[in-house]
């Protein structure tokens, strides 16, 4: 493993050395579209546009509000203030195309685009093997690493989780071939086949021996789970469970069903450009880096099983039951070298096949869905339902992306490029004097921006940011609350005492009590943020050992305490009376906020990140719900998130202009609008913002940062 690293670190750097060197030329593109005002992808876009009628263009965004846009988008959160200084101070004809690649290379990058292909790959990190996958993903990401390569990866892989990662994508639907079919169909080339496993589908030309064809890829494939090690892995067999004449029909025979695949690809008569330049990029990648390819590890998989074997036999089970002799038969069943870690040839056949850049569903589904996340909408609706009747706004416009994508060598950071570059995303969005209509329509032609919320990751991370809670911006002790603690004692009666000293070695062991804040004091509707950080370096271990303990350093003091009275709450109790007692306890709430995209994902039903839009992606189709709910309003309101990001606390650079000697209460108006809008504030919002400070600043500055949390420009994308 550790020379696969290295291998892959060099194809990394080479790959960063070549995007350094393409970053002036960048520069200069960017530069010189922004001067001519079109790129190549308006250029389609306006083609596309050329029959509408009452288009209305949206007014080009100024450098801050490019700014905020882009970094919400590119790192999902607002800048800083450093990040702003840092911008103003590039040269005004370069500094957007600077910003890119700065934010290319920003840690938080890696993490809001691994959220993307999170909700796009439905990964729970709570289901078998979703953690190691999350982890896998996002390492991805951070490598450089073609999005075909990744998809043929997921599609192929064989194994466990815990050493091959990408094997959670064919866990997560539990090996289930038609499960597998329809996730692969929707998820990879976004067309909805689910509907053919029944009956021929009524809206399009997929026949349900379609599927069944295209589901025999996945036919011989097995979810295994080790009944001792609770090991669950994939591996292959000889057997085919998909069967032709369905079930349902109750036919005499079925038999096995020859794979197939019904997407037709792309024929030409003479090789097009994009192919061309796949080809160049491929061959110059290949011929400077080494391209190792990482294999399965058969000798931990063999050590672990014989290990589990020579643990189990020290014991002997009552009633004649031999661990030893069962899990031997157990073993003696698999071809540990064969079948166990032997690569599934039909899923090679079919990963190759759905990323074959001939496909050209393929590349369409990943760009289409990339400019919906950017955009605001699907250049088609639903972005995984694409058929031959379906609406496709701007068809020239798709079929240029989706080439592109392929020319690029499915690289997300370029195609990132193309899109934020383009004038289409730099432009915001009408406001309320123009017709509802045509307001619409300039939207859904993409000459106006899309009225959008930021994503609940993003939300939850800006919010961090404007209100300096990132870090601790109290003194130790300055917030200490008394709450009151309920416990659980045990009634010692008279009879137990007796027991106790006629037999003291039967006696039973008392219960350590349990202690919980009571919901009034902390918790419940009102702290609905917190959750436990994820590792990702640690999850793609192979060490356990080292996993638990560096996931244990990333929780806090109460989590940890949380999760120690659980363990105690399932010990076994004792029999008799209980009462319960209610005691004072001293807690400094003094909170700090990770980022929300390294959290469990996806975050609990009552968690902020879920009632702003996080899909649960337990189902197919389930996306971000970007409609507006009272939960949402109540939590913005009240909730701790926002109630703490607007005090002003001691360590924060506002409270000396507040109350120092170098008090500016102006500046102080400046730089909080600067902070939490990303503009200047105006003559109207600097008399407004004084006068909340004039009787007492830092009561005042918080009740102006909590009414422009609450507000909608700052919720929502420019």
């Amino acid at each position: 493993m550790i020379g696969i690293m290295e291998k892959g670190s060099v194809k990394v750097h080479f790959k960063r050395w070549l995007s350094f060197l393409s970053l002036f030329g960048f520069v200069l593109l960017l530069s010189s579209s922004v001067l001519l005002g079109k790129s190549e992808l308006d250029r389609h876009l306006n083609q596309d546009n050329a029959d509408k009628k009452d288009l209305r263009s949206g007014p080009v965004l100024d450098d801050l509000q490019y700014l905020r846009k882009l970094s919400v988008d590119l790192i999902g959160r607002i800048p800083s203030e450093k990040e702003i200084k840092q911008f103003l101070k590039d040269p005004p004809k370069s500094r957007k195309a600077l910003l890119v690649e700065r934010l290319f290379e920003h840690e938080r990058f890696v993490d809001r685009w691994t959220a993307f292909l999170a909700d796009m790959l439905r990964i729970r990190t709570n289901a078998t093997g979703g953690g190691p996958l999350l982890a896998y993903v996002h390492q991805s990401i951070s490598e450089d690493k073609p999005f075909d390569e990744l998809a043929r990866e997921l599609i192929s892989a064989q194994g466990r989780s815990r050493h091959l990662p990408a094997v959670g994508f064919i866990l997560n639907d539990n090996a289930d071939p038609m499960a597998l079919t329809a996730a692969t169909t929707q998820v990879f080339l976004g067309i909805r086949m689910q509907c053919a496993q029944c009956h021929d589908h009524p809206f399009d030309d997929w026949e349900q021996k379609d599927f069944y064809e295209l589901a025999s890829f996945f036919g011989k494939t097995r979810r295994v789970e080790n009944r001792f090690s609770r090991t669950v892995y994939t591996t292959e067999v000889e057997e085919n469970r998909v069967l032709w004449p369905p079930e349902r029909e109750k036919p005499p025979v079925r038999k096995p069903v020859d794979a197939s695949f019904p997407f037709l690809l792309e024929k030409f008569d003479k090789k097009p450009s994009h192919l061309t330049r796949l080809e160049r990029k491929r061959a110059v990648e290949s011929n400077s880096v080494s391209d190792a390819r990482e294999t399965e590890s058969l000798d931990s998989l063999l050590d672990e099983t014989e290990a589990t074997i020579e643990v189990a036999s020290r014991k002997r089970a009552p009633g004649g039951f031999d661990p030893d002799a069962d899990l031997k038969s157990q073993n003696a069943s698999i071809d540990i070298k064969g079948d166990l870690y032997k690569a599934s040839e039909n899923r090679k056949e079919l990963a190759k096949l759905v990323t074959h850049p001939r496909n050209r569903y393929f590349a369409q589904n990943f760009v289409n869905r990339l400019w919906a996340e950017l955009m605001g909408r699907g250049i088609y609706e639903p972005v995984d339902d694409y058929s031959e009747y379906q609406t496709v706004s701007h068809p020239e416009t798709l079929g240029f992306m989706r080439k592109e994508f392929v020319a690029v060598g499915y690289d997300l950071k370029e195609m990132i490029r193309l899109v934020v570059s383009s004038d289409a995303y730099s432009r915001g969005r009408l406001d309320g004097k123009s017709p509802a209509k045509v307001r619409l329509q300039s939207e859904l032609a993409f000459v106006a921006g899309t009225t959008r919320r930021m994503i609940g990751e993003a939300l939850f991370d800006s919010i961090a940011v404007a209100g300096n809670l990132t870090d601790y911006k109290w003194p130790a002790g300055a917030n200490e609350k008394t709450v009151m603690v309920r416990e659980r004692v045990y009634l010692v009666d008279e009879n137990a005492k007796k027991d106790k000293t006629d037999s003291p070695a039967k006696s039973p062991r008392v219960p350590v009590m349990q202690g919980q804040p009571a919901m009034k004091a902390q918790g419940g509707g009102y702290d609905l943020e917190k959750s436990i950080a994820l590792d990702f370096g640690a999850l793609l271990s192979l060490n356990e050992v080292k996993n638990e303990i560096k996931s244990m350093r990333m929780r806090s003091n109460e989590e940890l305490e949380a999760m120690k009275m659980a363990k105690m709450n399932s010990q076994p109790r004792r029999r008799g009376k209980y009462k319960y007692v209610y005691k004072e306890q001293t807690v400094d709430d003094n909170p700090r906020y990770s980022s929300s995209f390294r959290m469990a994902t996806p975050a609990a039903p009552d968690h902020f990140l879920r009632i702003f839009g996080q899909p649960g992606r337990d189902r197919l189709g389930d996306f971000r719900n970007s409609e507006a709910s009272m939960r949402q309003a109540l939590m913005m309101l009240n909730g701790k998130l926002t109630h703490e990001a607007a005090r002003v606390g001691p360590n924060e650079s506002i409270h000396e202009l507040l109350k120092g000697s170098d008090r500016d209460l102006p500046r102080a108006v400046r730089q909080t609008y600067l902070s939490l809008f990303t503009r200047e504030p105006s003559k109207q919002e600097t008399k407004e913002g004084l006068s909340l400070l004039d009787a007492s600043p830092l009561e005042g500055m918080a009740d102006l940062r909590w009414a422009m949390l609450n507000s909608h420009e700052f919720k929502f994308i420019p």
